[in-house]
């Protein structure tokens, strides 16, 4: 099929429009990963698409990225099928793409599987958007396993890497953000919040994630203190019940 050429008044038209809608996501990640972010569901039934929208039907979703938006210090229980990994991963990628200067990390219990956040959930979202006109060039440093474990950003001199959970893995470095990912599976936690208590006192935010490793441990800990056993004990907390759903 023969394509109709766009003037040059045109093709200045649609790149104001393109500037517009891009200023717009830089404001709203919600927005953002509503209409331009692709996940992938890896426990889809064998043979069909794996390929999903952004789940923005999920309440709990959307509340919990108003949470990240707001405070510094952030601390998520969940469960396996829970959203969780996915939004920490895609506010990150946000913040990173249209924020000069940062310096965002996510922390697992390996470099590994800090990679696997970097690459199939980060790296994939950025390379996935729904419309390429939006997607942003992006430098990749790949682990010794091949997978990418870190990205950097040109245009903003911003990037999003990758660390195995050690008490000093941060002593380096001056973060923005930190996403621990699993962080009751790490045998340094302790040690890890210590250290990084001092990074968000001076402005850095701390994410921590992950599901149960049994009756303590950091995340247990917190939970405990504030009388948080379960979904349905919200209503100790400050504010108004919530339904959550997984």
């Amino acid at each position: 099929m023969n394509q109709i050429p766009l003037s040059d008044e045109q093709l200045t038209e649609l790149v104001a429009r393109q500037q517009l809608l891009d200023a717009a996501f830089a404001k709203d990640c919600w927005r953002w990963c509503c209409e331009q972010v692709v996940t992938i569901d890896e426990a889809a039934e064998e043979g069909k698409s794996r390929r999903r929208r952004w789940p923005k039907h999920l309440k709990y979703v959307e509340e919990a990225m108003q949470i990240l938006k707001n405070e510094r210090f952030v601390i998520f229980p969940k469960s396996r099928r829970m959203f969780c990994t996915w939004l920490i991963c895609a506010y990150l990628t946000h913040d990173t793409r249209f924020s000069a200067d940062s310096a965002n990390f996510i922390l697992s219990e390996t470099e590994s599987k800090a990679a696997f956040c970097i690459d199939k959930r980060c790296l994939h979202i950025e390379e996935n958007l729904r419309f390429p006109e939006f997607r942003k060039e992006v430098k990749t440093l790949r682990t010794k396993t091949g997978l990418v474990g870190r990205i950097t950003y040109p245009h903003n001199n911003s990037y999003l890497w990758g660390l195995a959970s050690t008490g000093d893995a941060l002593r380096a470095y001056t973060a923005t953000k930190v996403f621990v990912d699993e962080i009751e599976f790490i045998e340094a936690a302790p040690a890890l919040v210590r250290a990084l208590v001092p990074l968000v006192e001076g402005g850095a935010q701390a994410v921590f994630a992950s599901s149960s490793n049994g009756p303590t441990g950091i995340i247990a800990e917190f939970c405990r203190n504030v009388r948080f056993h379960k979904w349905e004990d919200i209503h100790n907390l400050a504010g108004e019940p919530i339904q959550y759903a997984s």
